[in-house]
């Protein structure tokens, strides 16, 4: 009895448009960046009320 041959397919390759890897640390930094402007408003929009500009830290 004979087995039956297979058609060659070509390996399938991870793509890394098709992956969604992200880098855990790169996550964290983005969350605190959004974190500290989230701050940054809140308080401007504080200092505001009282009549005093205020120029958040930007990184």
């Amino acid at each position: 009895m004979e087995r039956p041959t297979r058609s060659p397919r070509p390996p399938a390759y991870l793509r890394g448009e098709d992956t969604p890897l992200i880098r855990p640390y790169l996550i964290a930094w983005e969350r605190e960046q959004e974190r500290r402007r989230q701050m940054d408003r809140r308080t401007a929009a504080t200092l505001a009320t009282l009549g005093i500009d205020f120029h958040g830290v930007t990184a």
